[in-house]
């Protein structure tokens, strides 16, 4: 059943932050507390972080590693606020989501072509949330594995910690380290688990809205009735299908628009870092999580990227379903009908675009990140 299938994943993870997609939030949960928790723990890691880059302005491998850890903070923060904000609407955008295909998979072929997508959803965000806990785990568990090393090597325990930043307290004393250790980790989580949430609930709705416009394409196809009335009310019925299709697009497009904007922005700065963090720690134990966490990176580009250009694309396809569709006998029996299957090709080669106001989601927007992010380096590394 649908049920069982849409948002199965995504809605695992929002109840951990203590929030709700499909169903209403308890009388006891109307107050996300454990997403104001995230929140509080990355928003008061985050000057301790901006203190080791100013401390260290002079050391550029130091620096870019502080930036590295402001970007991913900012980020997270960004998108968590703005779902909050936005929470009531993106829960309706949802139901909305979620009343049109329990319509469309009444039949086989949208029960077919839904359950498709559903499955490659789940797959790509499953991979997604694995990538990125790994490097959030990777990033906390690689301190006390260096500390350790250094211990065997020097016989002092000399204190590390998985992000760039500074206390004001002495962390030899291993109570003052546990607490530090501690504060790191739990802004290690509230990072990972609102930036794994919102990507894959666009990763998720964008998927299923691939699957509408998949079934309104084939529905045009195969339009054609045992007679002229019924031959209507199939147009009629595909129409009105595409144009929710496109007001779900819209819609998806409009709450989602601020965080691709800071996506893409962030995400060529971050790869940049990273990408000199790579090149500055060959066969060191670093190069493990900072190619984990490149790993992650360029997965929540892609996400966009590639979720993004499938929506235009299977909304432009429509155009050509009304190409191949059996059109021929209507220009003798209903000419109106073949105006109205010309209007929708000419809306249908608009598509459906996704975008973050300057930079469209799709897979050129990605190479052209991965460019200036590589160019970005070569900057750095004279610098250095």
């Amino acid at each position: 059943m649908l049920t069982d299938k849409f948002l199965r994943l995504q809605s695992v993870f929002f109840r951990l932050l203590g929030l709700e997609l499909l169903h209403e939030q308890d009388a006891g949960h109307r107050y996300p507390w454990r997403s104001i928790c995230c929140i509080l723990s990355v928003a008061s890691f985050l000057p301790l972080t901006i203190a080791f880059g100013l401390q260290n302005i002079q050391n550029v491998e130091q620096l870019t590693d502080s930036l590295c850890s402001v970007l991913v903070d900012l980020l997270a923060l960004c998108k968590i606020g703005v779902f909050l904000w936005l929470y009531k609407d993106f829960r309706f955008l949802i139901r909305q989501f979620y009343c049109v295909l329990q319509t469309e998979t009444h039949c086989l072929v949208g029960e077919t072509i839904v359950s498709r997508e559903s499955r490659r959803d789940q797959f790509i965000s499953a991979i997604y949330a694995y990538c990125f806990i790994t490097a959030g785990l990777s990033a906390c568990l690689m301190s006390p594995l260096a500390m350790l090393i250094s211990y065997q090597r020097t016989g002092e325990l000399q204190p590390d910690f998985p992000f760039p930043s500074v206390y004001p307290w002495d962390n030899k004393k291993l109570s003052n380290y546990l607490i530090s250790y501690l504060w790191n980790a739990s802004a290690a989580l509230g990072v990972a688990l609102p930036t794994v949430c919102v990507d894959t609930l666009f990763c998720s709705l964008s998927h299923h809205l691939c699957a509408l416009f998949q079934i309104a394409r084939h529905k045009m196809m195969h339009f054609e009735g045992r007679n002229a009335e019924e031959t209507r009310e199939n147009l009629r019925h595909v129409f009105q299908l595409y144009e929710m299709c496109l007001e779900l697009g819209h819609s998806l497009n409009a709450y989602f628009r601020p965080l691709i904007f800071a996506q893409f922005v962030a995400a060529s700065l971050h790869l940049c870092v990273l990408c000199y963090q790579l090149s500055a720690n060959i066969l060191q134990p670093a190069l493990l999580f900072y190619a984990a966490f490149t790993a992650a990176i360029v997965g929540q580009v892609s996400i966009y990227c590639f979720c993004g250009s499938s929506v235009h694309s299977e909304s432009q396809l429509f155009g050509q379903a009304i190409y191949e569709s059996s059109w021929l006998h209507l220009l003798q029996e209903n000419p109106l009908l073949v105006s109205s299957l010309k209007i929708a090709m000419m809306r249908s080669s608009l598509g459906c675009p996704i975008d973050g106001f300057f930079f469209a989601a799709n897979r050129e927007t990605l190479i052209r990140i991965v460019r200036s992010a590589i160019s970005y380096v070569t900057l750095l590394r004279s610098l250095a």
